[in-house]
């Protein structure tokens, strides 16, 4: 196996097991206001949860696994530095067809790489719970681009674009 494969797949690992930890303390809290009779705020918790998951069932929805792992990559990293995270995928890279003639093995390493840096523009001296990025996928006649948008509430700190 390739250094850079397994490294995705290593991460992916993490990312799974930190998600099935999150599950387990959902359901904790869930089962806790349930058993406190609380069946309102088990909803709003509930419902809170599922606004939460909205990122990573956009990212399944590009179709080409390589960048799933990617994408996936950079939600999780941003879940754990506590910043929310939107996203943005043109209807195109939903479909096959779009990555047949787009994609070529050699922009996995560099699209993980500018991730990566993007990650670097989240300041440590800034309440996370006031960040948000932004990260819009684009479409390219030859290749694909993407940009990285961090907010403190509507204020813009830094912008970085990736285009192949």
């Amino acid at each position: 196996m390739f250094t850079f494969e397994k490294t995705l797949l290593y991460k992916q690992i993490d990312n799974f097991q930190l998600q099935r930890h999150d599950f387990l303390n959902y359901f904790q809290v869930i089962k806790g206001y349930i058993q406190l009779n609380m069946p309102e705020k088990a909803l709003d918790y509930l419902d809170q949860t599922i606004a939460e998951l909205v990122p990573q069932q956009l990212i399944y929805k590009v179709n080409q696994k390589v960048m799933i792992a990617i994408l996936l990559g950079l939600f999780f990293d941003l879940r754990l530095k506590g910043v929310e995270m939107a996203i943005e995928i043109p209807q195109e890279m939903r479909e096959e067809e779009y990555w047949q003639t787009r994609w070529q093995e050699e922009y996995a390493e560099q699209f993980y790489g500018y991730t990566k840096e993007c990650l670097d523009y989240i300041p440590e001296d800034i309440d996370p719970g006031a960040l948000l990025v932004e990260f819009q996928l684009l479409t390219a006649p030859q290749g694909f681009g993407c940009e990285f948008r961090l907010f403190k509430e509507s204020e813009l700190l830094a912008k970085k674009s990736f285009m192949i």
